[in-house]
Parts: structure tokens; sequence; C-alpha cells
């Protein structure tokens, strides 16, 4: 191997310290050339080290009873549905590049995310999207949104994803910074499932998919040419996966997106502890001039690395072949330890796997927080006045695209059947399992209290499952954060993660994969500010009854309307203190995780027996935006009475968590009303289903059609 002296000024140039170059040197026996050199600076980039987090992230929990694989096992979560069938899904992020080219940012995301799932022998079939926004009113914020929702679409449609739903959100920290996070989920049989098969030295290392070119390549920061997606190509490079796990060709597949190449190689070679000759030459390329740290670390789309034995060779170029995709051995996995790189039968560089990849080499971080795990939450009703005209409350906050826009639009089957739920049911596999997905993040909560927000995130989204009949069983997360240089924002992320590993613990949901965002930066006359903090989560959980699926919409005139939970007088961190009267750092609602878990148990236990008719978790816009969606899909309406110890614009408008709408028809009200009482959980009436009318405490405020014109209007509802 031609050596090349690189003094510690080129490593630092490069991003690399002194201490870690000492480290480098430690581990090669060796000064390092330059390709190594910026082989480890971009795997010890914070995109790829996860140095500031790795240590965080590995302390929440991921094994569980019916947990096949979780994060850092494997590229995406999976989770056994019985009967030897098992769901695949995966949250990714590409927040930096669709702030740049939203179209194809987003785009590649999707195609990412799904690789991730093929890689394990799934098809990809459901995708869910969190996605935030800047300021609503801004023609810049309108043409993001508009292309990240159509690359998002385009791709998918492409691969026959089904796009099941969408959470969008509006704040000013992101009017140059989009938050753009995708969920996607498949199903693999158990005996097809691409996981912990034996690697082992002499089996032959495959590139297939897109030549290789020189986007996307990026030191210390994000990409700096976007990458492009090909939606075509990438539903043929699935269809060719597929047809080969059929056939037990494959040992395994790993997806390339970031740091291409080499990271790849390392990832396999660190599992697997192999190591790993690779002949550049052999790699196909899509032009001329790409010099070698572009091959190995070029973010190029729709590649897959594959390893398989050797007598397979012919049957993986055949059915490539058939897909029009280019196939080409490139290596094979060695008995050392090391990835060796070969150009020219000349070794131009060798590294340690182990020290490349997160969890195992790569560096860690220690960061200076603060605790803001205990921060109380606090009570500010008696600091706002009172409304004296709720109509014009009510008038402005319908056409808050906050409100407006429904934090699940609606695409599955359920819709057909006119039976949309808190979370959305799809069907998956021969016996058709049901399925329920939801993606919750609220990033008002997360900044006025990380540690509170985070548990409230989960347990919003076990509710919406278990109001939809279903049981929470596994999440990805998706934490967007700003700078971690930033002691503040760090320490939101700190405490971040310990708020979601106490509720991921307490509703027995493991965290089976995720990623980490950093560097989420506004620029705000012309400094850099960070986005609030956006921990989103993706709860996915089983529905082993469908006869118990549970709709949120009102079904007939004179059905008693209940409430499960309490009202209270908090308005703390609601979208109304903070649209109506402009006050957004300001508390956090009300909270109480043992509540949540006994009110989701109840709840179950109503649906098993069939004594609801509609079951609908209280969250943003409080009360009255859900007795609008209750009502809207029948164009049916809401008698209700307020009591008189909460405060109308609490009542009606305060984010209380642990709180669930029911509706009961007569004839089991009285079974209905014992079973509470049973429970021993707070419960009130408040009211009854009218023809369209909504009637609070004897006043009229309009009808239904009149709010669903407004939702028309607003291009919510198509």
């Amino acid at each position: 191997m031609e050596k090349h002296d690189v003094s510690v000024q080129v490593a630092e140039d490069l991003g690399i310290d002194k201490e870690s170059y000492d480290k480098i040197v430690e581990s090669l026996g060796r000064n390092p050339n330059l390709l190594e050199l910026q082989i480890y600076s971009v795997m010890w980039s914070e995109n790829l080290s996860y140095k500031s987090s790795v240590s965080w992230i590995s302390s929440l929990p991921n094994k569980g009873e019916n947990i096949i694989s979780g994060a850092r096992e494997s590229s995406a979560g999976v989770v056994d549905l019985g009967n030897g069938e098992y769901c695949v899904f995966k949250m990714g992020t590409h927040n930096h590049p669709s702030g740049i080219d939203p179209y194809q940012g987003s785009a590649t995301c999707v195609g990412d995310v799904c690789r991730d799932i093929v890689s394990l022998g799934a098809k990809p079939q459901i995708i869910l999207n969190s996605l935030r926004f800047g300021d609503s009113t801004l023609d810049r914020t309108k043409w993001l949104m508009n292309e990240i929702i159509k690359g998002i679409n385009d791709y998918s449609n492409v691969l026959y994803i089904e796009d099941i739903g969408s959470e969008i959100f509006y704040n000013s920290s992101y009017d140059t910074n989009p938050i753009v996070n995708v969920m996607v989920a498949g199903l693999v049989s158990k005996d097809k499932l691409l996981f912990n098969r034996k690697l082992e030295a002499g089996q032959a290392l495959f590139i297939a998919g897109n030549p290789t070119g020189s986007e996307g390549v990026f030191g210390q920061n994000e990409s700096f040419t976007i990458p492009k997606g090909n939606p075509d190509l990438g539903n043929s490079l699935t269809e060719a996966i597929l047809k080969l796990n059929e056939q037990d060709a494959l040992v395994r597949v790993e997806n390339m997106d970031m740091a291409g190449i080499i990271n790849s190689c390392a990832v396999i070679s660190a599992h697997a502890q192999t190591g790993i000759d690779l002949d550049l030459n052999k790699i196909p390329l899509s032009q001329n001039g790409i010099n070698l740290e572009e091959v190995l670390l070029s973010r190029t789309q729709e590649r897959f690395l594959l390893v398989a034995d050797k007598k397979n060779t012919a049957l993986i170029k055949k059915i490539f072949e058939d897909y029009s995709v280019v196939c080409e051995e490139i290596g094979a996995l060695t008995s050392n330890k090391s990835i060796r790189f070969f150009e020219s039968s000349k070794m131009v560089a060798e590294v340690n796997a182990r020290d490349l990849v997160m969890g195992f080499g790569s560096p860690q971080t220690d960061r200076k927080f603060h605790d803001l795990a205990q921060a109380d939450a606090i009570d500010y009703l008696e600091t706002i006045p009172e409304p004296d005209n709720y109509w014009k409350v009510i008038n402005k906050m319908v056409n808050n695209p906050n409100l407006v826009i429904k934090e699940h639009l609606q695409r599955s089957i359920e819709d057909r059947d006119n039976s949309p739920s808190d979370a959305q049911i799809t069907f998956f596999g021969n016996d058709k399992k049901a399925v329920c997905f939801t993606v919750s993040g609220n990033s008002v909560y997360s900044l006025n209290n990380a540690y509170i927000g985070a548990q409230i995130n989960i347990a919003r989204a076990a509710r919406r499952i278990v109001c939809s009949g279903g049981k929470p069983l596994a999440i990805n997360d998706c934490l967007n954060f700003g700078s971690p240089l930033e002691e503040n924002v760090y320490s939101q992320f700190v405490a971040t993660i310990k708020g979601i590993a106490k509720a991921s613990s307490y509703f027995e949901t493991p965290v089976v994969g995720g990623n980490v965002s950093f560097y989420n930066e506004s620029s705000v006359l012309g400094k850099r500010k960070a986005i609030n903090p956006t921990p989103v989560i993706a709860m996915m959980g089983a529905l082993p009854n469908k006869g118990n699926h549970m709709s949120y919409i009102f079904r007939n005139k004179g059905e008693m309307i209940f409430l499960i939970g309490k009202s209270r007088n908090d308005i703390s961190g609601s979208e109304y203190l903070c649209s109506y009267h402009q006050k957004c750092q300001v508390g956090i609602p009300f909270f109480n995780i043992e509540d949540e878990k006994a009110i989701n148990e109840t709840v179950a236990k109503l649906i098993e027996t069939k004594l609801i008719c509609s079951a609908h978790s209280v969250e943003r816009g409080g009360l009255f935006f859900n007795l609008i969606e209750s009502s809207m899909p029948l164009g049916l309406g809401f008698d209700i009475t307020s009591p008189a110890e909460v405060r109308m614009d609490a009542f009606l408008f305060g984010e209380a968590q642990g709180r669930v709408v029911v509706s009961v028809s007569m004839e089991n009200e009285n079974e209905f009303v014992d079973m509470m009482m049973e429970s021993g959980l707070p419960f009130s009436t408040l009211g009854h289903i009218t023809k369209g009318e909504l009637r609070i405490d004897d006043i009229s405020y309009g009808y239904i059609e009149e709010y669903k014109k407004i939702y028309m209007k607003n291009n919510i509802i198509g």
C-alpha cells in the first residue's frame, strides 16, 4: 500500500482533532494515508457515529416479548405478529436535504427507508408521515410543503405503497428547516427474514442498483449535492431482491445511503466479525473522473450491498438482469477483521470496521447538559383573561392550520368502510392481520418540558391505538434537535431520552429503531436558531380481533357522549393558549402516566364488551375539536354541558392528558356506567349527539356543515 504522509493539520482540516487522530494511529498501528483519513472523517462525523447521542440512545429499552430485532441490531425493527409473520417498520428523516431540495429530499427519504425494510426481506406496504413546516402564511413554507408532499407521494406511488396518513404542524422555528420524518412498514414471513444469517469468509459481495456517482459526499456537514431518487429503479430493485430472497439466494442485504459503500461494508463487517476485500475497479460508475473518496462515500440512491454464497452468483446476476438492474460482484468476506480496498490490484486503504460503526468502536462524546428532567408543570390559567366571546375564539381557531389539518389524513381501507380511527389500521398477510400505526409529536410540549413532553408523545400514541381497538407493541423514534454543541439544546435532548425511556418501559413498547437528527436550525435575521425540540414517535400495535376495531365517529342522533378522565382548569401548553393568546412558551398540560395506563385498560374493556359506539383521544385543540372530528364524517352534531367548576376555555380547549370521549347507545348506558363505577376512574356525562347542530350550555354554535365547509375551503377534505 502506498504511504502518504498526512499531518495532524490535514486531519484537523477534515474535522479530526489531535486526540482522535492519535486513536486512529493506535488502531491502525501506523499513520493513516489521506484516503483512510477521509474515511474516518466521514464515519466519525455526528451524522454517522452518533457520537453525541449513542450513549444515551443505548439506554433505551429495546427488548420485549414480541420483539425479534431491536434498535442497533438491524436496519429496522422487527415485531412478531404471530403465525409465522413479522412486521418490519422503520422511521427515517431527511430534514437537511429537504430544506435544500424539498422534492428530492423527501422522495429519497421514502426510498431510503423503503430499502431498509427491503434489506430484511420485507415488502414495503404502507407509509405514514410526520411533517413540520414554518409560518403557514409564507410563500416559502407553501412551496416547501407542496414539494415535500409531492416528493413523498410520487416515490411511494411508484412502489405501490399505500399512504395511510400524515401528521402536519406549522411553527416559525421551522421556517428554513422543515422536518421530514417518514415511517414505512411491511411484512415478511419468519423463514424469509434476512436477519442473523450466518456470515463467513469466502462469501461473495455484490453491488446492485444505480451506478455509483459523486453526489452526496459530505464531511462534517450534510451533503452539498442532494442525490436524486429514481423510484422506477427502486421498484425494480425491490422486486429483484424479494425474488432472490424467495429462492434463499441471499445471506445479507445492506442499504446504501449516507457514506455509501464504506458505511455498508463497515456495518456488515462489524456485525459479522469478518473482514472484507473489495475491488474498486469492479464498481459500476455513472461517469468518468470520480475519485476514490467519492466512490467510497457517495450517497448515490437505489443501491444495495449484498452478501451471498458463491454458488448463487449466476442466479443473482440472472435475476437482476431480468429486472434490468446493474449488479456486479465486487469482493468477498475474509477471515480477518479489517476492510481492505484495492485499485488495480494495489491496496489503497485498510481500516478496522469496528472503528467506524456506531456502538462498536466509533467515538462517543460527553457533552455538557443540565438536568431538565424534573422541571415542573405550571398552571397559567389565572394569568390569562377568560374570553367574553366564544364565537370569536372558535372562529379564529377553526381557521388555525394546526387544527383544521386533522392529524390523521387517512386514505386507508377503513375510510371506504366509513370507520376511521385514532390510529391507522391496515391489513397484512394472507390472513389479513390488522395492524395499527400512528405517529405522535408535539414540539410545544417538548419546548416547555422535554421530559414530560416525550412521555406525552408515547402515552398519546398508546392511547390512540387502544381507542382503535388495538394493543401497543413497539415504537420507532425520530429525534429532531438543534446543535448538540449548545448546552440547552443538548439538555433538551437528554431529558427527551429520559422521558422516552420511562414511558416506553411503562407502556411496554420497546424502541426498536429510529434516528437522531442534530443541527436543525432556521435562519433568523441572519443568525442560526435551533428548531423547537421535535421528538416524533411512530408506534405500531396489533388488533388481534378485527371485530374490536373502534372508530372515533359519532353514529346516531340521541346517543350519549361521555368523557373518561377529568375535565381540568388547565390550558397550559395548549394550541388555544399559543394561537389565540400568543403565549406558546407557557407550561405543559396536566399529565399522569399511571392514569394513562388505567384509562387504556378500561377503554380496552369497553371495546371488548361492545359497550361503546366510538372512542376518541382528546388531544391538540382540546375537547371542542375532538367533538368536531367525531361529528363531521356523518354530518352529526353535539349538545353538551360544561361543568361549573371548570372555566369554559379550559373545558373546551384545554389539552390535559388522559382523556377519551366515547359515545354510548341508550340501551348500553346503564351497563357502561356500572363498568365505569367499577373502574374507579373519573368520568362525566357531556351530553348527546344531535342531528347536526353544535350546542354548548344551551347556546348554539352553528351547524357541523358550516365547519365542514371551512375544512374544505382549506383543502383539508377532498
